[in-house]
């Protein structure tokens, strides 16, 4: 689902390392992958990459792809987080199997008793309870560090929304920036994007 921008940090608490910790915390779970996962191992950086671009119904920065899943550097852009879990079968099957008592003896064992044959339609809801209560966290974590320095800079300085559901609003107007248009049209160009050049 959709997480705000901002959710997680570069190196110890990535996003995607808690969702990967609290996924895998689940009974049967053998797998995690976020975004494209293994699949995006076999592109090269240029495919793989989400490209940005400014929406211009809402005037936030949004990515054109998703292959990251959501999530950049450990840290949420504000695109839907994707991610994919992996369960094995169950164990407990009414099968004879071989096993090994505690004393050492080797014995047949057969499951008895009421077991689900599949651990997949328990999995569901309890891969949405982790996911949520993980960016619950997340978001609880970004208030206490972030909202005791509020950015009291004027809206037209500030960073640029990011995400799904961000909207640019200055003056009351829902757009993109039209200071950096007019800069565009005068052959200035924003300082990030002279990186290139000398």
């Amino acid at each position: 689902g959709n997480a705000p921008a901002g959710l997680g940090s570069p190196v110890f608490d990535k996003l995607e390392a808690d969702l990967a910790k609290a996924c895998m915390s689940i009974p049967a779970a053998k797998g995690f992958e976020s975004g494209d996962g293994f699949e995006g191992t076999l592109l090269t950086g240029k495919d793989h990459n989400d490209e940005f671009f400014i929406d211009q119904d809402t005037g936030a920065t949004r990515t054109k792809t998703n292959r990251s899943g959501g999530i950049q550097g450990g840290i949420s852009n504000g695109e839907n987080v994707v991610v994919h879990v992996a369960f094995k079968p169950t164990s407990t099957i009414g099968q004879a199997q071989e096993t090994v008592t505690r004393d050492g003896q080797e014995v047949e064992l057969r499951g008895k008793g009421r077991h689900d044959p599949c651990v997949l339609p328990r999995a569901v809801p309890m891969v949405e309870a982790m996911v949520a209560l993980t960016l619950v966290d997340a978001i609880m974590c970004q208030q206490a560090q972030c909202d005791m320095f509020p950015n009291e800079a004027p809206l037209e300085k500030q960073p640029n929304p990011m995400g799904t559901t961000a909207k640019r609003e200055i003056d009351g107007v829902v757009g993109p920036n039209k200071s950096m248009a007019v800069a565009e049209a005068s052959g200035s160009k924003p300082i990030g994007l002279n990186i290139d050049e000398e």
